[in-house]
């Protein structure tokens, strides 16, 4: 987050940064706000802090953006700055965040667990969601994953720390966007509530492999040929890249039973909605948005985080481009 700060500040003529909440544990949530073009673009990222590559990929954007660097040997055309706005909300979730980091000194799963073994598929559920399986004897999250003070003390109790994909408020933000009980949750729909995007792009690192869902099962005509046409912009860079993922026309994500997603939020402010999920080096197959495919391996952390900047560049270009 420091380093957002300072880019922000040493770029204020072309950025603006505002704290719009704090967890529980005092740290802050930011939103950064660049460009004066008329198509208003927003990416959100780290609404589960045990998914690094969408905050650092989008940090190697913002440099990219503001300071003309070349991370991954690869650039980023400021004009977008004129032809888009953009509202960045770059680690929705910093106090899961910092205890991922805490767990993971490196902050990434593939540098610590070699191997999908079923001691570090153990491991990798329970860091992220505990005290969901002390609680309920699974690993499957439940809607609405929203912990009580009471079972927080409980769990806290034993010497544990809460699961980092959860905020300081003991919830996961995922299943909070009808209901708004997370300061987190309730910032951020605020935020783009005044914004009123034609795009939202939500960032996640839970999935193998890689992929870009679209359209949602809440789109339809235009709407839904925007969500397609964006999704096969990311594909398109990422293949030009040669970076791993779902190389097939991109699908829905699975329909929830409840509208308690985000997704189903965005589309009442009228967005075109994307989630993107970046492989996180390690085979996670679980759940029902996952489809393993033969022979794909996990990424490097290189990749991972390239991948995450070079979905934010092809998204952010092709949303100017289209009226």
């Amino acid at each position: 987050m420091t380093r957002f700060e300072q880019l922000a500040h040493t770029h204020s003529d072309l950025c603006r940064i505002n704290e719009i909440a704090r967890s529980a544990s005092g740290l802050p949530v930011y939103a950064l706000r660049l460009g004066t073009g008329a198509r208003r673009v927003a990416i959100l990222s780290g609404m589960h802090g045990c998914e690094p590559s969408g905050p650092r990929g989008l940090l190697a954007f913002l440099d990219a953006l503001l300071s003309r660097s070349a991370p991954f040997e690869a650039t980023v055309d400021p004009s977008i700055l004129q032809s888009a706005t953009l509202v960045v909300i770059p680690l929705l979730n910093p106090g899961g965040a910092a205890r991922f980091a805490m767990h993971f000194p490196g902050s990434w799963h593939g540098t610590q667990l070699q191997g999908w073994t079923e001691a570090n598929r153990q491991r990798f559920f329970a860091e992220g969601n505990e005290p969901l399986h002390f609680f309920f004897s699974t690993w499957v999250k439940q809607p609405p994953m929203h912990f009580t003070p009471d079972q927080i003390a409980q769990w806290e109790a034993g010497g544990n720390v809460l699961g980092s994909s959860l905020t300081d408020g003991g919830l996961d933000m995922w299943f909070d966007w009808a209901e708004t009980h997370g300061d987190e949750t309730r910032a951020a729909k605020e935020l783009l509530g005044g914004f009123r995007p034609h795009v939202v792009a939500d960032f996640h690192n839970f999935m193998f492999p890689t992929e870009v869902f679209a359209p949602t099962v809440y789109s339809q005509g235009a709407l839904a040929w925007l969500e397609e046409s964006l999704a096969g912009a990311i594909q398109e860079a990422w293949r030009a890249r040669r970076l791993p993922f779902r190389d097939r026309p991109p699908r829905p994500y699975p329909k929830p039973a409840e509208p308690y997603y985000e997704d189903a939020w965005f589309h009442k402010l009228g967005a075109a909605t994307l989630i993107i999920e970046f492989n996180g080096g390690m085979p996670a197959t679980e759940g029902a948005e996952c489809e393993a495919l033969p022979g794909e391996r996990p990424l490097t952390r290189r990749e991972s985080l390239e991948s995450a900047f070079v979905a934010a560049t092809a998204l952010a270009r092709r949303a100017a481009e289209t009226s």
